[in-house]
């Protein structure tokens, strides 16, 4: 038992200290454009006030719990706002995702490729087919949209929803 007492009491001091050193630490830059004070209260005391600073207090001193499930932040890792249409779950569509029926990746003369889903989507007025034809790659920018909707239009099933990514 004393074998064991020792390194408990250790163990117990070292993650007070650390627990200590966190609360009096710098809290860690953000690049997002949003009001820093709700998730770090000194955000301003250490770096310079933004459009969003005000004076006085952020909160009025009562306690607030926030619970987050998911990735519903439309921002990806290098701060880009994410606004393509999610034809999934969102935009009236039920249910899953839809099942792929279809789906091609075509090379381009550019380091891009060109992807074409074809995918089953249960809508309220029924199954429907959607076909995405979408460029993507470090030079996406450079295929036209003409080769895209020529591939689109011999490749996409007749009866489908085509869209056109760009």
């Amino acid at each position: 038992m004393k074998r064991l007492l020792k390194p408990v009491i250790a163990g117990a001091l070292a993650m007070a200290a650390l627990g200590a050193g966190a609360a009096f630490a710098k809290p860690a830059y953000c690049s997002h454009d949003h009001d820093h004070r709700s998730h770090a209260a000194d955000y301003y005391d250490y770096f310079a006030p933004d459009r969003y600073y005000r004076a006085g207090a952020y909160r009025d001193g009562s306690l607030s719990i926030s619970v987050r499930f998911g990735d519903n932040d439309r921002y990806d890792r290098r701060d880009r706002y994410h606004d393509r249409h999610d034809y999934g779950r969102r935009n009236g569509y039920r249910g899953r995702e839809g099942r792929i029926v279809n789906r091609e990746v075509y090379d381009t003369r550019y380091r891009a490729r060109i992807i074409l889903t074809e995918e089953l989507v249960r809508t309220r007025h029924g199954p429907r087919l959607i076909c995405t034809v979408d460029a993507r790659g470090p030079q996406a920018r450079y295929v036209p949209n003409k080769q895209l909707r020529r591939i689109a239009r011999r490749e996409c099933s007749r009866r489908a929803d085509i869209r056109i990514v760009t």
